[in-house]
């Protein structure tokens, strides 16, 4: 297996934001779906598509393609000059500039056209302050309302990130990651997600771009429990980052139906077999019904006997009442789970239910190590055919969206103690450790984590640039970073023009890929995309990888 020799030459792009990202699961074609039966040929739709991009898709052409010129550039806009001559400014806060003042409600836009002397990238930011409410940077269009009802917005732009306007009375200034504007004429949109926003002034400046995030992260592992496969992995992927970045999808659990219909519609598969071991717990099996049952590790089994890497989330049902992932629903009281005492992490299930029975432990502790042995059986299962995976265990969300997000130390605590029980009782030493860093006060810390990811749902061609540098300012000592959860692979285009090559970008399965029977909707992915993604110099396939294992 050889990897496709790059032409390019990278520079490197520096900046520092703060995202904001949400991570939802919807496996539709899961657990009780019997019907998920694989056609065996190409589907109907890659025949309507236009021809997809030539293959060798090289980086001298992208050189060409994105050419900057870089120039000194400023321009202020006053807020209050974008609306109409007969509604007044407001004025109540001072000091502002200008005569005055707007006020955006929750989802109200505001747009101003801008134009720039040159190709390149630029730094777009809003004097604002407010109740704590939350502004998108839209360029080239507006929101379309109809979309997924409202809950994640499409865009006839390109939707770039979110000033998280702090709550206050003071004008303050709020940046995102810097955005490439063509020469001419550009239109900005600024729209509020939530609360309310006073907007004083917006100005436009050109970005300086250069980084060495690429170069800086390291390899350092967490835990002391270290084999042979786990560090040559590490070893292959900082000698990728920053100049390819790894194809990576995830499937329906039990299932190879994604990977499937993408090999159908580019005769290549993914380098990265994206699963979850949701339904291996007492609560998840539950779930299952009919003909279903567990294959999915079995399935993972397969992929890295044909040379694929394996990586693995876990979306963790309550393990006492209600079945579910969401805090809404739950009856289950996480916070009686964890515990500071150490030497519980690493007690057999016997010795555990005698402490359950003599009240020295509460049932949700120790349910919540049996989950873990649960699964941690099922990665021993892979750690004895040496397989090394990339493990990413419980989401977090802006929203708090799920049962273990009760609160900062609960999190942290949890995650400590599935990693030493997972590393001292079942000496399990073939996991990377991935943190879904959304929220940095949730991080547990270097020493528990290889690998931070980073899940975005933005249905909008961004490279997520601002997810990366927010991600980068987490860490103390600089770690990898992965595009881990989205709704699709980003252009690999748009990755090189931002200088935004995440380590590798999990596209999202279900109904972002594909129907019920199997084929794609072509809602978020289309045919020639995919081809294009998948015969890219910048991105590595399975066909292509070149791990010493």
């Amino acid at each position: 297996m050889n990897i496709k020799k790059l032409t390019g030459i990278f520079s490197l792009v520096a900046v520092m934001l703060f995202t904001s990202a949400c991570s939802e699961i919807d496996y539709s074609a899961s657990g009780n779906d019997n019907s998920l039966l694989l056609p065996s040929f190409t589907d109907s739709s890659s025949r309507e598509e236009a021809e997809a991009p030539p293959a060798n898709i090289t980086t001298e052409r992208l050189k060409e393609k994105y050419k900057t010129e870089e120039k000194p550039f400023t321009h202020l806009t006053e807020a209050e000059s974008l609306i109409s001559e007969d509604t007044e400014p407001l004025t109540d806060i001072a000091p502002y500039t200008g005569k005055g003042y707007i006020r955006l409600n929750a989802y109200q836009t505001v747009s101003l056209l801008i134009e720039v002397p040159t190709n390149q990238h630029y730094n777009i930011s809003i004097s604002a302050c407010g109740n704590g409410g939350a502004v998108t940077l839209i360029t080239g269009g507006t929101k379309l309302i109809d979309s997924e009802n409202g809950k994640y917005k499409r865009w006839n732009g390109t939707l770039h990130g979110a000033y998280k306007v702090q709550q206050s009375r003071l004008f303050t200034s709020y940046e995102v990651a810097p955005v490439y504007l063509e020469k001419g004429i550009n239109k900005i949109t600024l729209q509020t997600v939530n609360g309310s926003v006073y907007i004083d002034s917006i100005s436009v400046r050109n970005a300086v771009v250069q980084s060495d995030r690429y170069e800086n992260a390291g390899t350092s592992i967490a835990g002391d429990e270290i084999n042979y496969g786990r560090l040559q992995t590490m070893s292959y992927l900082k000698s990728i980052y920053g100049k390819q970045t790894l194809t990576a999808q995830y499937v329906t659990p039990n299932t190879n139906a994604e990977i499937d219909v993408i090999y159908r519609n580019t005769g290549r598969y993914p380098a990265i077999r994206c699963g979850d071991l949701m339904y291996y717990t007492k609560a998840g099996a539950s779930l299952l019904t009919g003909t279903n049952e567990n294959t999915d590790t079995e399935l993972a089994k397969e992929w890295a006997r044909q040379g694929g890497m394996v990586m693995y989330s876990w979306y963790w049902y309550s393990p006492i009442g209600r079945t579910t992932l969401y805090a809404r629903d739950c009856e289950f009281d996480v916070t009686k789970a964890v515990t500071d005492n150490e030497k519980y992490y690493t007690l057999s299930q016997e010795e555990l239910k005698m402490l359950l029975d003599d009240g020295s432990i509460s049932e949700e502790c120790y349910t919540v190590l049996c989950d873990m042995d649960s699964i941690a059986a099922q990665l021993k299962t892979l750690y004895n055919e040496d397989i090394t995976v990339l493990f990413k265990p419980m989401a977090v969300t802006d929203s708090a969206m799920y049962w273990w997000e009760t609160d900062e130390e609960t999190y942290k605590t949890l995650w400590k103690m599935m990693q030493i029980r997972f590393e001292e009782l079942h000496e399990l030493s073939n996991l990377i450790w991935i943190c879904p860093a959304t929220k940095g006060r949730m991080y547990p810390g270097d020493d528990y984590v290889d690998i931070i990811g980073c899940d975005i749902y933005n249905n909008s061609d961004s490279a997520n640039l601002q997810g990366m540098l927010n991600t980068d300012t987490l860490t103390l000592n600089t770690k990898m970073t992965a595009l881990t959860e989205c709704c699709f692979t980003p252009d690999p285009d748009i990755l090189y023009r931002d200088n935004c090559m995440w380590l590798w970008s999990g596209a999202q399965g279900g109904k972002y890929l594909i129907n019920p029977d199997g084929y794609m909707t072509g809602d978020y992915i289309s045919v020639s995309q995919m081809k294009k993604i998948y015969n890219h110099e910048l991105t590595i396939a399975r066909d292509e990888l070149s791990i010493d294992r």
